[in-house]
Parts: structure tokens; sequence; C-alpha cells
């Protein structure tokens, strides 16, 4: 086995009021976090695209891996194309690859093919 080189941890200790206003703070800006269907027309910057990237591909990993693979897709002839094949894989989902379980599970909250 060889050696791997490792990172130090930079670690900045807060004091306990400041760490509850850090996290009440963090709680209040996720809590207004949820899905949604209504997308803006308007295109995110490159480089905001880039930082959430950059970000996420730090979250950890078994093994320190990273096993994911991220794409940015800004052609508007392929984003159609993947609409369709998502749509696709969706009513099939609905159209009996879903399990009864799983469609019960979804019927309270009204997800179904049909979209607006």
């Amino acid at each position: 086995m060889h050696e791997v080189p490792s990172i130090p941890l930079e670690f900045d200790a807060y004091s306990e009021p400041e760490m509850r206003q850090r996290s009440l703070t963090f709680f209040n800006m996720m809590k207004k976090r949820h899905s949604t269907r209504d997308f803006a027309d308007q295109p995110v910057p490159l480089a905001v695209i880039r930082h959430c990237l950059e970000t996420a591909g730090r979250a950890p990993s078994g093994a320190n891996q990273q096993p994911w693979h991220f794409v940015v897709v800004t052609d508007p002839d392929v984003k159609h194309q993947i609409r369709l094949a998502a749509e696709e894989e969706e009513r099939a989902f609905y159209s009996g690859g879903a399990g009864d379980e799983w469609l019960a599970a979804l019927e309270p909250i009204g997800t179904g093919v049909s979209k607006p």
C-alpha cells in the first residue's frame, strides 16, 4: 500500500452563541428551499454553475472516489432531446414501471405523467 498525501483540515472553532446564530441563519435559508416545476427562462451564468459544481464535487464519498459525473447542457436542441427522453421514462414509470406501493405513495401529492 502506498502513502496518500492528505490535506490538513482548516477548522474554524466558534463560540456557542455564534454556532447557534450560524445554525439559525443556515436553517432560515434552507427552510425556504423546496422543489418546483416553475423555472425562469433567464440563463444562469456559467461561473455560477461552475461554483455549484465545484462545491458538489467536494461532497464526501466512499473511499474518496467521487463517483459522480456532471454535465452542463447549454444547447437548446440538446435540452429538448433530454426533456423528451425524460418524459418517455416518466410515462413508462407511471404506466407500469412503478409498483403499486410507489404509485400509492405518490397519489396524495398528485404527481403523475401529466405535466403543465
